[in-house]
């Protein structure tokens, strides 16, 4: 964890030592947290570190949609030049990818903890304070949920770093952890500001909260905690957000994304989202891969005109089939079309269903001009109201069986969709379609991994994909049973990275690994 979090100190260490004796003067000023957080902008500079993690490259920009949730019932990953990576699920504790996002959740929490551990010092509006309070608490308390979900265990560090030689942290138990996370973001509900009084979505609000803490409390309920007594939480709180009235769903399923690419904010629909901004083609750099990654592919030669994209993921045939014919969702999401080097689209037969790639972001809506190979300005949406009506749906099932309520909240998106209302009369039948909604309306969106973990299903599930593709797959495609059926036991978590390993003493391995 601290690796990446000292480095600029440790740094600042190494040039201070070497240049000490060309330097006698005293220095007039520094920037440390001693000397900084004064005032308002100083704390809204420093909030915006916190938030930077949210759409960085390694996170939701990029990696944790399009590469950590790659393969799984709902999609797999179809670049080939990569040999080994959790998309393949053929990885070790060295791996990159899995070191990065540990690496980058610690740096974001370090911030947080930087910031919470200083703002009371800022003169400013006491109001103000209290929303970048609530705002650095619940990031912090997401960067650790994110943590668990791959990790389970892990180290529970709640100040900021005063030495980097206290690196040798033990791991938390996961329960431990969780209590932090609710015990954060429920005091972060009651600072940040309404979605009605921040406007957009990338700013975190009481819906975005009450909606985290849903999903929080789910996760919870199901595998490994287990514990039962959530789901009455997660539903309180999804139907907070329901019940608050603002949030509704855009009646065109597809707009949700074509806005997305257009940089079109829709907090009624998009209730938080990491927020990308240009093509990295100017000193912030806060372009990400949505959109260039998982989208439909186009080796295209004229990346100013045609966007590039590597089509990472594809659809699986258990997807495709999930999707009534006339749902309009289903050819929206996966695309049922090729394009050429010069962007020109080719239909697929009905019975081609492995060449299609993920097709909800979409390069031809961006409006960043001109357009760079491989960044997009286009948002990655963390939590939509859809995702909560299905939450609710699932957790009113779980507490009071398949009621109006859960019925409503379900047949809301699927009325959205053109479908007609379901009624099923029992919970368990119930509960069956729900994961099945939840498949057809969030697919590619990182969520479908981190479900199949909580219903205790993921490897038997991956089982069933690897069959799967063996029995329908062509020989092209024959690739994708050998990375379906890599997942074993220990694919339920990731390793502790060799880095982390090799230097806090105090942490233990995962099994398996």
């Amino acid at each position: 964890m601290k690796k990446a979090v000292y480095i600029s100190a440790v740094l600042v260490l190494i040039i201070a030592g070497g240049c000490k004796k060309f330097l006698t003067k005293t220095p007039q000023s520094t920037l440390s947290p001693a000397n900084y957080y004064t005032n308002e902008s100083q704390v809204t500079a420093a909030l915006t570190g916190v938030y930077d993690i949210v759409g960085a490259e390694a996170t939701w920009g990029c990696r944790i949609p399009i590469r950590h949730n790659a393969s799984t019932d709902e999609s797999w990953f179809s670049y080939t030049s990569f040999p080994t990576g959790p998309f393949f699920y053929n990885y070790d504790p060295s791996d990159a990818t899995v070191s990065e996002l540990w690496k980058v959740m610690y740096q974001g929490i370090e911030r947080a903890n930087t910031l919470l551990a200083n703002i009371d010092k800022a003169e400013m509006d006491t109001t103000k304070r209290s929303n970048a309070k609530g705002e650095a608490l619940f990031l912090r308390a997401f960067y650790y949920f994110t943590l668990v979900q791959y990790w389970g265990d892990v180290p529970l560090k709640l100040q900021p770093s005063a030495s980097v030689n206290n690196v040798d942290i033990a791991r938390t138990p996961m329960k431990d952890v969780y209590a932090q996370i609710l015990a954060d973001m429920k005091e972060a509900e009651s600072r940040v500001p309404t979605i009605q009084q921040t406007g957009n979505s990338g700013r975190v609000s009481k819906s975005a909260v009450r909606g985290m803490l849903a999903r929080v409390c789910l996760y919870m309920a199901g595998a490994p905690l287990n514990d039962k007594t959530r789901f009455q939480e997660a539903r309180d709180w999804a139907k907070k957000v329901k019940d608050d009235g603002y949030h509704v769903l855009n009646s065109d399923f597809k707009q949700v994304f074509i806005n997305e690419c257009a940089d079109i904010e829709e907090p009624k629909e998009c209730i938080w989202e990491a927020e990308e901004w240009g093509v990295n083609a100017d000193p912030w750099r806060e372009g990400g891969r949505i959109g260039n990654e998982n989208g439909i592919k186009c080796l295209s030669s004229d990346v100013v005109a045609v966007g590039y994209c590597y089509g990472f993921n594809s659809a699986t045939r258990k997807l495709y089939y999930l999707y009534a014919a006339n749902d309009p969702r289903r050819d929206w999401s996966i695309g049922n079309y090729t394009l050429s080097a010069t962007g020109v689209k080719t239909n697929l037969a009905a019975t081609a269903i492995y060449p299609r790639y993920c097709a909800k972001w979409r390069r031809e809506y961006e409006v960043a001009a001109p357009r760079n190979k491989n960044y997009t300005p286009t948002n990655f949406p963390i939590l939509r109201y859809s995702d909560v009506l299905l939450m609710l749906a699932e957790a009113e099932n779980e507490v009071n069986g398949p009621t109006a309520l859960a019925h409503e909240s379900l047949n809301l998106v699927r009325k959205r969709a053109g479908l007609s209302d379901t009624t099923i009369a029992a919970a368990d039948g119930f509960r069956a379609e729900v994961r099945n909604e939840r498949a057809r309306e969030l697919c590619f969106e990182g969520l479908r991994k981190p479900d199949l973990l909580r219903w205790g299903i993921f490897v038997p599930t991956m089982k069933e994909v690897a069959a799967e593709f063996k029995a329908y797959a062509s020989s092209t495609y024959q690739y994708a049973t050998t990375a379906a059926g890599n997942v074993t036991e220990r694919h339920l978590l990731y390793p502790i990275p060799i880095a982390e390993m090799s230097l806090n003493k105090a942490i233990t391995q995962n099994p398996g690994w």
